[in-house]
């Protein structure tokens, strides 16, 4: 038996977005939304399954190149029943526990899912949820804790209490559960509540408490509902993505004005000037100097080679100890 099994969700509309394109399709560092979710859950080893509904024309065919199942939600009448649209595909998975990810949560660190699944499996509760502190918690579901502190339930923002608001613990949405308890407790959500939908949240007061951890990073927890918040959570991301890179031995001049994907592979002793893009599957190998304002896209770049400013590069193998003259625009998906 797997002992971990994944279900995405990815039904949402993104309303706020003003976009025929679906939510979880919006790009952060030159990829979907939905890869970063798609990314933990292959992370983890797990059977996923993405629940998909508006937009399932162009992410459906998306995913198809990823080993994960698909099911529809359609319409969408909330995370509920999100999980209940998955029920068939949940059951045919043999593995105990099933770990819940929104679709449009790129900032989520594998580090805090499995300190959260450590803490679950600890706990011998049947559920365990991700939560963070937010210096501004509005719009989010509230994480209530008994005299023990132990998480007791989940109270959306649309149905809080003053008291309730005042809590600046929230649910990140994030969840592992027993596959059992959570395909018993779905059947027994009901609607009532002020926006009529079927919340998962309300499973926690089925239990008799839910375990916990708290993410270290409140921005984790940033969902995206809109242009400004896909521009913050591409930041972190760069930030993240730049950093570990120097960790590694690469060299940036201006590290908040160069954009390097998830999927790229940079040698030691790279170094990187300012306003240079490296998206989708590139090699940079070591030595190589990338001068100002210069894009990269799925090339390899041979060691030891300089790219000089103003070059564009798609889809193409730079020889190692190659000059590549100024403004160089060099596409091999167009060559003969």
């Amino acid at each position: 038996m797997q002992s971990i099994c994944t279900i995405i969700l990815a039904a949402g509309k993104g309303t706020r977005l003003k976009s025929a394109k679906p939510k979880v399709m919006h790009e952060i560092l030159g990829l979907p939304l939905i890869w970063y979710p798609v990314r933990l859950a292959m992370k983890l080893g797990a059977a996923a399954v993405c629940v998909v509904g508006h937009g399932r024309e162009i992410v459906g065919p998306y995913l198809e190149q990823f080993p994960v199942a698909q099911v529809v939600q359609d319409p969408p009448l909330g995370t509920g029943h999100a999980v209940l649209m998955a029920r068939d595909a949940l059951e045919k998975i043999d593995a105990k526990d099933v770990v819940i990810l929104p679709g449009d949560m790129p900032l989520v660190e594998h580090s805090s899912l499995r300190s959260l699944i450590e803490v679950y499996r600890a706990s011998h509760s049947p559920i365990g949820v991700l939560t963070a502190r937010m210096p501004d918690p509005t719009g989010y579901g509230r994480i209530v804790r008994d005299w023990e502190n132990r998480v007791t339930a989940i109270v959306e923002h649309n149905d809080a209490d003053e008291a309730h608001r005042k809590i600046d613990e929230i649910n990140t949405g994030v969840y592992i559960i027993d596959k059992s308890f959570l395909l018993s407790a779905v059947d027994r959500l009901s609607p009532d509540n002020v926006k009529q939908e079927f919340y998962l949240t309300d499973i926690v007061r089925m239990a008799r408490f839910a375990a916990s951890y708290q993410a270290s990073d409140y921005r984790e927890a940033h969902g995206i509902n809109s242009r400004h918040q896909l521009s913050e959570a591409a930041a972190v991301m760069q930030q993240r993505v730049n950093r570990a890179f120097m960790d590694d031995g690469v060299t940036f001049v201006d590290p908040g004005s160069v954009w390097i994907s998830p999927l790229a592979r940079i040698g030691q002793d790279v170094e990187i000037w300012p306003h240079v893009y490296v998206l989708g599957e590139c090699t940079i190998d070591s030595g190589v100097r990338i001068m100002p304002n210069t894009w990269i896209r799925n090339s390899c770049i041979g060691a030891r080679s300089i790219i000089r400013h103003g070059s564009m590069i798609e889809n193409t193998t730079i020889s190692p100890d190659t000059d590549l003259p100024a403004h160089s625009m060099i596409d091999g998906s167009r060559q003969s």
